[in-house]
């Protein structure tokens, strides 16, 4: 798996864990039935759990935010690899910019972000010009330079250091040059299109070279910086002053961000154990905001007073088919087949029922960007024309067992998910349910994690082909870059290329060349238009199935205000919140 992917394909795997994913093999119950049109499915409310107190405001505003990623690994972006430790990281370091909602680039430590048109981008695409803001320094005095970001590069670069990922840096840049103090030139190797979502943005930030080098020089490696646990020089809007695991992290108001001391005079994190610790504590008060809020939690939220807010990740649930000849059922290679699927499958119903609706379904995997194709839309709820598809392609049950036939074989498909939770399982039977009513029965096969994600030479049941339908919660790895190389023919994983993670067994021409094409096409709209036909293909063939968005929410105490945030940089506005 190349690192790229290895990042994104962890930080999904973080989210699904979040959402819809269980430890263990287990079977749904006998009894357990799907959800109905009557009333939402029941969910067990979570058991009280003992939850650590903030510290005292006094005079001060504080604000205290819950997480339950877990302790950070690392507070230096160079081993930095969960959604935790960039919201983190957001606090008290800066990227070259931010990325809002709306698609927008906020400046940070750069004055302006390159373009063709100010000259920061060559005509060739190759050179990226980078002008510091003169304005940043770090919270020593020491102003930030073009020697940082050097030094970053060249840290990320070593291998020495054994940092989380070299990607992009090690596949697209050639050189960087310190062209004066606040001047950086980055050669690329080739024309890259997403240079702007991954160069030292995101969970890539810089690092203080006067702090830094001398322990590089010392010990020959960063691995063992204390400065990793509690970095005590940094730019950010905050600064850390504590950080005690499994309990939680306090930042403090930097007077030295290059904006003005924010408005927050002390930031709490509280690193909660699971989501019925997080429920405590907001409704006792105790956090101000709650991270990433799940369907059956919001009537809860509600009741505390609390206002949602929500922020497209560029992540949605999907349902994945394979339709490798070699390994599927023979009806998972007929696109009509597939297209029945999605027609019998109410996903509204699901979206209303499972997850309180709070979500909306996708017509293609770019829902809710401008690569998301705008003349199409999601499939219908169409069991009957689900019948006549099904009809049409020879599969019909011609000895009155309620499953549909052809050739002597079964329309039986095996559908394989990570079991064991409670929502996830409903949801599964409930697909079992509404395919039964066309004729489509669904074998229902829950594994583990380990064993579903596993790669092809570690035998992983996904990437062996062990399955006809799966879903998990994945999207865009780089958002918001489209990019993904999750449908290319060349990654379908064979033994001598076991890393490969297109485990559908889509192969598509057309479509491996517009991939290929969009990669290094610099004109934004015609990057879009290439989407645009991808995303029509790939609906055309039904090669997945989008069941839902998965958007980030927040839940919010009504006594802060100026909150808001954002999908790709969650806590970037941070600096402007405020206590009413």
């Amino acid at each position: 798996m190349s690192k790229s992917l290895l990042r994104k394909t962890l930080l999904a795997l973080a989210v699904l864990s979040l959402t819809l994913s269980g430890c263990g093999g287990k079977t749904p119950a006998a009894t357990q039935a799907p959800i109905d049109a009557a009333a939402p499915a029941a969910t067990e409310a979570p058991k009280p759990t003992e939850v650590p107190a903030a510290p005292a405001a006094g005079d001060e505003k504080v604000v205290t935010i819950s997480f339950i990623t877990g302790d950070p690994a690392s507070l230096n972006p160079l081993y930095m690899s969960t959604w935790g430790e960039e919201c983190a990281a957001e606090l008290f370091l800066l990227p070259l910019w931010n990325i809002d909602d709306d698609g927008k680039y906020h400046p940070e430590l750069v004055t302006e972000v390159p373009t063709l048109a100010n000259g920061g981008v060559s005509a060739d695409g190759l050179t990226i010009t980078l002008k510091l803001r003169p304005e940043a320094v770090w919270s020593d005095g020491a102003p930030v330079t073009a020697g940082d970001v050097i030094f970053t590069y060249n840290m990320i670069m070593d291998s020495a250091n054994t940092v989380y990922s070299q990607y992009p840096y090690d596949t697209y840049v050639e050189s960087l040059t310190a062209v004066d103090e606040k001047t950086v030139e980055i050669k690329l190797s080739g024309v890259y299109a997403d240079w702007a979502t991954s160069f030292f943005t995101g969970i890539s930030r810089v690092l203080p070279k006067h702090i830094l080098e001398p322990v590089y020089q010392k010990d020959g490696t960063l691995d063992n910086a204390a400065w990793n646990r509690l970095p005590d020089v940094v730019n950010g809007p905050y600064l850390v002053t504590e950080f005690e695991p499994g309990s939680h992290m306090i930042f403090v108001a930097n007077d030295k961000y290059w904006r003005g001391r924010p408005k927050l005079d002390k930031v709490f994190f509280r690193l909660m154990e699971d989501r019925a610790a997080q429920l405590a504590a907001l409704g006792s008060g105790q956090s101000d905001i709650g991270s990433y809020i799940l369907g059956p939690e919001t009537p809860d939220v509600e009741k505390y007073g609390m206002e949602l807010q929500t922020s497209p990740n560029g992540y949605i649930q999907t349902l994945f088919f394979n339709i490798d000849p070699a390994t599927a059922h023979p009806a998972m290679t007929d696109p009509n087949v597939r297209r029945a699927l999605a027609l019998a499958i109410d996903r509204q119903l699901i979206i209303d029922k499972i997850f309180y609706g709070i979500y909306q379904i996708p017509a293609t995997y770019w829902h809710d960007t401008p690569y998301d194709n705008p003349d199409l839309k999601p499939y219908s709820f169409d069991p009957e024309q689900a019948k006549k598809l099904l009809d049409d392609a020879g599969w019909k049950d011609a000895n009155g067992d309620g499953v549909r036939e052809k050739n002597g074989q079964d329309l039986s498909l095996r559908y394989v998910y990570i079991g064991g939770e409670e929502v996830n399982d409903t949801m599964v039977v409930t697909f079992q349910q509404m395919l039964a009513d066309v004729g489509v029965k669904i074998e229902i096969l829950p594994n583990t994690q380990e064993v579903l994600w596993a790669s092809y030479g570690d035998n992983g049941t996904l990437a062996l082909g062990g399955y006809d339908i799966t879903h998990w919660v994945d999207g865009m790895w780089y958002f918001p870059s489209p990019d993904t190389s999750y449908f290319l023919g060349s990654q379908i994983p064979t033994a001598d290329a076991p890393d490969g993670l297109n485990w559908f067994g889509i192969c598509n021409e057309q479509l491996d060349k517009l991939f290929a094409d969009q990669a290094v096409e610099v004109d934004p709209q015609k990057r879009i238009d290439m989407f645009h036909q991808i995303g029509q293909i790939m609906y055309d063939e039904t090669y997945i199935l989008p069941m839902r968005n998965d958007q980030d929410i927040w839940a919010i105490s009504p006594r802060l205000a100026n909150v808001k945030f954002s999908g790709v940089d969650p806590l970037m506005f941070i600096y402007e919140w405020d206590v009413k």
